[in-house]
């Protein structure tokens, strides 16, 4: 364990993360603990158990269907790869900042050998949302089209319900299929005050994630209609992620799901909280500000080494947890971090965060 993970296991008023870290035993154990005996073990992604809770999820989101898989990854270029075949149109349009772009190895490439349309040339929008017009100012049309809830890389930011229903008729009046990449939007309602029914009506086809917010140990449901996850199951075989069980990953999701969901607006409240303390200081901006969900950009001017070095000073001294680091940015002398309140968030004392800060920034 190195300093910084043991600092955030002796600090008592601490900002990240879903309460104290576990051993793997830990957490089995707790997992064990809530299962009451009758589940069953899906067998090659057949199982009772399994089965209602791809039915719940389906429910929630208002679609026919659904199935569990290993990881998003494997979810996310599967629903393109069935979009894009049905279509006969290999192209897919997706924010440049899109998971699928910069964070798996280009896998939607390489494995399925499709191709990316910009939006202009060259591309002006990576520090921004899309927005209909730039939907409307492609020069072509692709074989679907993909939009992030909310956007990871600039902050955790939602775009207005209007502009999103805008998007979602354009895709619909030339019949684009328009998946969500909703690995976090549990974190979605406080924003729209819309029920995940709702929000999804806007899209062809959904994934969720169990493990970035709902604290799962692993996986990720795909959404959509039947013919549509017939088709999705047959590619989970061919991507190998038909695995002999996945029991233990989708009892971890279930219980996230119960106990962790009903926490999520609470925990936006806290993050606004917090980020209207920050934002207190003038060498600090949060991004965007207030936050619009559970998450947000901390930008800090300073060095960040230096600055990541005295906070974990403080946290020695006071006990106060506010980051695991701190990194440069573009712009010299301003660094830069990301803020998710969690679990923990919920019982962090905010009045200690501004003499917290202050300190930090002497």
């Amino acid at each position: 364990m190195n300093k910084t993970d043991q600092l955030f296991a002796q600090c008592t008023n601490v900002l990240p993360g879903h309460g104290r870290r576990q051993s793997l035993k830990e957490k089995l154990l707790t997992l064990a603990d809530s299962l009451d005996g009758s589940e069953d073990a899906d067998v090659y992604g057949s199982g009772d158990y399994l089965a209602a809770f791809e039915a719940e999820i389906a429910d929630q989101f208002g679609k026919e269907a659904g199935v569990f898989m290993p990881s998003g990854i494997m979810a996310q270029q599967i629903a393109l790869r069935i979009w894009t075949d049905r279509r006969r149109n290999p192209t897919v349009v997706m924010h440049p900042t899109a998971h699928l772009e910069f964070a798996e190895q280009l896998g939607y490439q390489a494995l399925h050998h499709l191709q990316r349309l910009q939006f202009g040339a060259p591309e002006l929008v990576n520090g921004r949302m899309l927005t209909a017009q730039d939907f409307l100012d492609l020069s072509a049309e692709p074989g679907v089209a993909l939009l992030e809830l909310p956007y990871r890389p600039l902050g955790g930011q939602l775009p207005a319900w209007e502009e999103l229903t805008a998007i979602a008729n354009w895709a619909r009046e030339r019949q684009v299929p328009l998946h969500l990449d909703g690995a976090r939007i549990w974190q979605c309602h406080a924003f729209y005050q819309k029920d995940f029914a709702e929000i999804a009506a806007l899209f062809d086809s959904v994934y969720v994630s169990f493990y970035k917010d709902l604290g799962g140990l692993c996986g990720a449901m795909l959404l959509g209609s039947a013919s549509f996850i017939k088709e999705a199951r047959l590619w989970q075989v061919r991507h190998g992620g038909r695995l002999f069980t996945q029991g233990p990953f989708v009892a971890s999701a279930r219980l996230g799901w119960q106990r962790v969901l009903p926490q999520m607006d609470q925990w936006v409240a806290k993050t606004q909280a917090v980020a209207a303390v920050l934002a207190r200081f003038p060498q600090i901006t949060v991004n965007p500000n207030p936050p619009h969900v559970n998450m947000f950009q901390l930008y800090i001017q300073g060095d960040a080494k230096t600055l990541t070095d005295r906070h974990l000073e403080l946290a020695q001294e006071t006990g106060t947890f506010l980051f695991f680091g701190l990194r440069e940015t573009a712009v010299p002398h301003l660094a830069m971090t990301e803020i998710h309140c969690w679990e923990n968030a919920l019982a962090f004392d905010l009045a200690a965060l501004e003499p917290f800060v202050a300190a930090l920034l002497s």
